[in-house]
């Protein structure tokens, strides 16, 4: 007779366990309201169901800059006043860098209930 062990085992190595969906590509369908397709569009994500990292949505950047020389025109100085020095600070943003049919970076949490849109994704770089 088998020990008790190895047919609890066996019970466990027989069970039908669930396919995880682990990381997958999703497929913009919309950014506004946004909507993910993952599966071949068997599964939509959306506000209700997922998150969007931040910097697919809006991604800021600073920038200063420092520039002195002197101002010329063919090689040859500008006129008697051709030294200049000038100085400044930006900030670019850029809003939804995200559209309609790119591909994304798509991961679950551990129940599957809840997904990352993480990046966008480009094949064949």
């Amino acid at each position: 007779m088998e020990e008790w062990h190895g047919q609890i085992a066996a019970a466990l190595k027989e069970r039908n366990n669930p396919v995880r969906i682990g990381a997958v590509l999703g497929e913009v369908v919309s950014t506004s309201p946004w909507k993910v397709a993952i599966k071949d569009g068997k599964f939509m994500i959306d506000a209700s169901n997922g998150y969007v990292c931040f910097q697919l949505i809006h991604h800021i950047t600073t920038y200063s800059y420092r520039h002195s020389g002197k101002m010329t025109h063919k090689g040859c100085p500008a006129g008697p006043k051709t030294d200049y020095d000038a100085q400044g600070e930006g900030k670019i943003v850029l809003n939804e860098l995200w559209k309609t049919g790119d591909k994304v970076l798509v991961i679950p949490d551990e129940n599957e209930q809840h997904f990352f849109i993480v990046d966008i994704v480009k094949e064949g770089i």
